[in-house]
């Protein structure tokens, strides 16, 4: 081998390093950053440079919290009940037969002693037949029984008969009088039961219902709850029934005013008022049932339609609102969380009223000011510390 293979061997490897030297570079480069950063790590992390114990600082959870704030004390109550007729009765016939026609329909509006339907009974009209003819002979009886008492006293006065004799004859003549009211009375009788024969209206109102048909077969005093003829309603004013909470209940006195809202009349509200109370709660619902009458003078409602009242009140200690998210509901009860001066949370049991959907009456347990928190977590624990913000504000 000659001095130029080596020198040509030489300036090989020379480029070779240098190729080398200039691939790793940048590895090198990425190695000692992160190289770097492990050690900045490994200071912040178990304090390399300060053997003392770093402190740990536990934040407070924040939560948002409302000022508990009593209702106005102008409430309007919203009570749904059912409209019912102000009076309603099922007809039935007193008179048995066969029914001969019938002149009224439903929704037919009616007067009072109106014919409803006409029975023809034949039994009625012949016994009252033979009641008037006996009437007849016992009336004949008495004349006949007073001329011959009269005829006997005239003999009387001139010794021409007993004194007996005319005792018997004022006896006789005593019971024919007594014949005659007896068959008067039977007479009266069987003329109320054929006057039975036309079923009539009790009072004014419209027919509801009709379950009679021409040729029906009627049979007075039946004990079937199906033998009726007719249902008549009065329905102006038609009545409305509302249960009262107990906490609005001593607000409620008869003659105040109401609106009643029907779902068919929208945009429109029909006047009404209160007319008369129970006086007394339900022992299970713990609700006053209140009757609000509403006229109907153009028949535009109809009995049995679902209605609302709405009645305005004056409460003298109103109740507090909150809204439907400051509820806790657990096995043990209703709470509320309210944050105390000390920023410590206290589960507070309350009683709830009525529910507006998006909020709710609180009816105790709170007092106006307290801080109350909205959408607790249900981890929240009593005498817990917190950050209270209060809602709406940064």
């Amino acid at each position: 081998m000659n001095a130029s293979f080596f020198s040509s061997l030489f300036e090989k490897l020379k480029h070779f390093l240098r190729r080398l030297r200039a691939a790793s570079l940048p590895v090198l480069v990425v190695s000692g950053f992160l190289a770097v950063l492990l050690i900045i790590g490994l200071v912040n992390r178990f304090g390399i440079t300060n053997s003392a114990p770093r402190a740990t600082v536990a934040g407070t959870p924040t939560v948002s919290v409302i000022s508990a704030t009593r209702s106005k004390p102008d409430a309007e109550l919203v009570l749904p009940g059912t409209l019912q007729p102000m009076r309603e009765t099922l007809v039935y016939a007193r008179a048995s037969g066969y029914v001969k026609h019938w002149t009224v329909d439903i929704g037919a509006t009616v007067k009072a002693g109106q014919t409803l339907a006409t029975i023809d009974s034949p039994e009625v009209d012949q016994n009252l037949a033979h009641a008037e003819a006996a009437l007849a002979s016992a009336r004949a009886n008495l004349q006949i029984a007073t001329t011959t008492l009269n005829r006997s006293k005239e003999l009387l006065l001139k010794k021409f008969v007993s004194m007996q004799l005319v005792d018997e004859q004022e006896a006789q003549m005593q019971a024919r009088a007594a014949d005659v009211k007896a068959n008067e009375s039977d007479v009266r009788r069987l003329k109320q039961s054929q006057a039975f024969e036309q079923v009539t209206a009790p009072f004014a109102g419209k027919i509801t219902v009709r379950n009679v048909e021409v040729g029906q077969l009627i049979t007075a005093n039946s004990t079937d709850p199906n033998a009726w003829l007719y249902r008549v309603s009065a329905v102006n004013p038609l009545r409305l029934f509302i249960t009262v909470p107990q906490s609005q209940a001593h607000a409620i006195i008869p003659g105040m005013a109401a609106n009643v809202v029907l779902s068919e009349f929208p945009g429109r509200t029909f006047a009404a008022h209160v007319v008369r109370s129970a006086g007394a709660l339900d022992p299970n619902s713990k609700t006053l049932l209140t009757e609000v009458d509403v006229p109907n003078d153009q028949n535009e409602l109809a009995s049995g339609g679902y209605a609302e009242a709405h009645i305005i009140v004056k409460m003298e200690q109103p109740a507090i609102v909150l809204p439907a998210n400051t509820i806790i509901a657990r096995a043990n009860g209703t709470f509320v969380a309210v944050v105390g001066q000390d920023n410590r949370i206290a589960l507070k049991p309350v009683t709830l009223g009525r529910d507006f959907g998006l909020s709710v009456e609180v009816l105790t347990g709170i007092s106006p000011g307290d801080q109350v928190v909205t959408n607790p977590s249900d981890s929240v624990q009593d005498k817990a510390l917190v950050t209270p913000v209060v809602a709406g504000k940064p």
